[in-house]
Parts: C-alpha cells; structure tokens; sequence
C-alpha cells in the first residue's frame, strides 16, 4: 500500500469525521441522568455459542449456553450452564440451523431462570428485536409456507406437543433440541420450538425480559441522517438515556417500514403491543448502549442494572459470553475425545 498516498488525504478524511458530528441534534431526545439510589432488583441474564467442524459427510458441532444471577449489592452466581455435541448431515442450511439450535437453547435458558430463580428481569445480549424477526427468517423457507399450508398453519397444529415437550425437558434441566426425526420434518419442527419458546416467554414473562446490545445500524430518530442511532447519540457527554421509541406504533411505517413490516409478521404468532428501542450510557465514560423491551423502563432499573455494571455493560451478561465461547481449538479437542481423526472438507480439497 501507499502510505504517502494516505497521508496526503489525511485532512480530507478528518473533515469528513468532523462533519459527521454535526448532522443530527441528538441532546432532544436525550435525559441526562446519574442513576442513584438502586433499588436490590436481581437480574440473570445469559449468552449463547456454537462452533463446528466440516467433514464431507457430516458435521461436527458443538453449542453451549450459560447464565448467571446478580443481586444488586451481592455477588454474581452461576444459574445454569449447559452442552450440546452432536453432528448434523450437511443436507440443509447447516449453519442457520445451528444458529437455530443456539437461540432455542438460550431461549430455553431464559425460561429455566424464571421459572427456578427468584428474579426481576433476564437480560438478552442483543436486541429484541432482532429476536422477533428471526421468525420471519427462519420460518420463511419455501417447502413449508406455501398456498396451500402456511407456517402459522403450522405453529397452530405443533403448538402444545412442543409447549408440553419444552417443560418437560426444564423440569429435567435439558435444554437441547427436542426433535429427532427425519431431516425434512427435524428442520420444520426446530424452527416451531424457536417460535414457541419466544412467544411463551413473551406471554409470561414479557415484562421482565430486556435486551442489552452494544451495536447497532438501525436509524429511526434521526430521519434526514444516513448514520446509526448509536453513533450519533455516542457524541452526547454524561450517563442518561433517550426518550423510548415504540417499534409497534403505527407511526412507524412512515418511518421505517422493514421495521414496520417485520413486526407485524410476528404478530401473526404473538400480538405485541409495545417495543421500545432506546439508548443508554450508565456512566460518564462509559459506551453507549440499545436497550430493548416491551415495557417502558424507568430510573430504578437504569439505576439498579448500573450497580451489577462494569464499565457501563452488565457483568452477567460480559461474564457469560467470555466463558461460553467455542474456539477452533475447541472443537479440535471435541473430534479428538470424540476419536474423529478424518480431514475435513477443506483439507481434502487442500
């Protein structure tokens, strides 16, 4: 490369930056906040994994999930943890599938919480949202939703078997994929478990289940820009949050409709009526961060999630996304216990 070339573009590049900063006014839609006197709420919140291994005829995969308490003013504990080894045929959508697989297991991690800890809110690394319209991704392949059996057609016949398969498996602390049937009907019936354990934590639970994410490229304050939310509200100074946008309004196709659109295909399963998107930093110094959640949260749980916060970013959740992660190394060990000792796929081709 040509770094004299770099250098000669140097203040044309940082006029660019410095621009930047000016295109929105985001101080009108920002309460500044210290976030004081916490109330001793107590919060579990999880992180989930997956890795694997390509063989030419089949895959070798690993997925884990963990979860953690904290109490504010008490220390941190392990809630539960769980493994899943196995290896899936490289039929169909191998890798959305194991994804899949993931999201079912920390959804089912979710539930356990509630069900077996005394807890006020479960807090989801990532967004909501993003959890919402996962059922459009993956309930959308064209065998099953078709002119004459729709998805939802679906959900409706599979409903109760997978609820009553689901709470069986909690009550035995198992977590891992209910189905073990032919590939066909196994990808099917994985994507209605994903459906149903959302929609059961949303009727339950809906109220005390946030979502904490540290990026995102949504824009719906700032209309006229072409920059994420998060990066404009990034250049206020001070801890405090912004005013709560609710996704389900029906203002929202004038503003985006994807969103608008998305949301309303979930509805189909579940009928949302509030999901609030806004931002929020916990201490002066600290990053930014979208919060999500079907209720408007106030100053105690800003207040209460900065005490179980380090750096601004709650511990439980940093916590448990350091430990749950699956290397390649990992999963080298795996095929070796295991007494796979087959090139992959790419060590053939190699």
């Amino acid at each position: 490369m040509d770094f004299s070339y770099l250098l000669r573009k140097k203040n044309k590049i940082n006029k660019k930056i410095s621009s930047l900063n000016k295109i929105a006014n985001a101080e009108k839609y920002w309460i500044p906040n210290t976030f004081e006197n916490a109330p001793n709420y107590t919060f579990a919140g999880g992180d989930g994994s997956f890795n694997k291994k390509d063989y030419i005829d089949y895959c070798l995969y690993t997925i884990g999930t963990i979860s953690y308490v904290n109490k504010v003013g008490e220390t941190i504990e392990e809630s539960i943890k769980y493994w899943d080894t196995d290896i899936i045929l490289p039929y169909k959508y191998v890798s959305n599938r194991l994804r899949l697989y993931m999201l079912n297991m920390e959804l089912k991690t979710a539930l356990w919480n509630f069900i077996n800890k005394n807890i006020d809110y479960y807090l989801f690394d990532g967004s909501l949202y993003s959890l919402l319209i996962q059922t459009h991704t993956y309930g959308a392949h064209p065998e099953y939703d078709n002119d004459d059996k729709h998805i939802l057609d679906y959900y409706n016949e599979y409903c109760r078997e997978i609820k009553n398969k689901i709470y069986n498996q909690l009550e035995n602390n198992e977590l891992s994929p209910i189905y073990d049937y032919n590939e066909d009907e196994k990808i099917l019936l994985e994507q209605l478990e994903y459906i149903v354990l959302l929609t059961e934590l949303l009727k339950k639970y809906g109220d005390k289940i946030v979502g904490i994410s540290k990026t995102s490229k949504m824009n719906l304050y700032f209309e006229s820009s072409n920059m994420p939310d998060i990066s404009i509200f990034s250049n206020i100074n001070g801890a405090g949050y912004s005013k709560p946008i609710n996704l389900v309004d029906d203002g929202m196709y004038s503003i985006n409709k994807n969103v608008a659109y998305a949301l309303n295909n979930f509805k189909k399963f579940y009928p949302i009526k509030n999901l609030y998107y806004q931002f929020l930093r916990l201490e002066n110094n600290s990053g930014m961060v979208n919060i999500t959640s079907l209720c408007e949260l106030d100053d105690k749980f800003f207040s209460s999630l900065k005490e179980i916060s380090i750096s601004g970013y709650p511990y439980i959740l940093k916590k448990s996304h350091e430990t749950v992660k699956i290397t390649d190394k990992d999963m080298e060990l795996c095929a070796k216990l295991l007494g796979i000792y087959k090139k992959t796929d790419r060590e053939i081709i190699l």
